[in-house]
């Protein structure tokens, strides 16, 4: 079988599993601080999806070729700056939304869940930038709030929800 990641060629024997063969390439990746980002196997694009056992099992002898492209963390936050700067003001936008409904006691609990879902996917992923030296965002600094908001929202507490969104989340976003 051979594999490709990047520039770096090499083979392994035909009796090597997909599976054996698709951890060396991810293995590499790591290595060099990289994800791989494409893969292809035999001529065909793969995604997640594929990555089923019976895929897997696969030797080398069947599928000949991987071929991946990798790349580093850093680049692909980079990359993502703008996206993830819309993506604050959508979650800045939406969060403004909510407190009107806290505040007066009409609940709104259904569309806070979905909201803390996303602020949570927003912040893995700010917080993975961090670690690879993109500068700080707000939500970074407001981390400790999301705590807060988890705490009273376990409590049931319209007023504090709003609060915190209001005052310590909100203002946070889009910075």
């Amino acid at each position: 079988m051979d594999i490709t990641l990047d520039e770096e060629r090499w083979q392994l024997p035909d009796e090597t599993s997909l599976m054996e063969a698709l951890a060396q390439v991810s293995d590499k990746a790591q290595s060099k601080g990289c994800f791989v980002t494409r893969l292809t196997v035999g001529g065909r694009t793969v995604t997640d999806r594929d990555l089923e056992p019976s895929f897997l099992a696969q030797k080398g002898a069947d599928v000949s070729t991987v071929d991946a492209v990798s790349r580093s963390l850093r680049t692909i936050m980079s990359d993502a700056a703008a996206t993830m700067a819309r993506f604050s003001m959508q979650l800045k936008q939406d969060g403004e939304a909510l407190v009107g409904p806290l505040r007066a006691g009409r609940g709104g609990f259904a569309a806070l869940d979905g909201w803390l879902g996303r602020l949570a996917d927003y912040a893995e992923i700010a917080v993975a930038g961090r670690t690879q030296g993109l500068p700080e965002t707000g939500v970074t600094r407001a981390l400790p709030w999301i705590q807060e908001l988890v705490d009273a929202r376990q409590a049931a507490d319209p007023v504090r929800l709003a609060d915190i969104l209001e005052y310590e989340l909100l203002p946070a976003l889009g910075n």
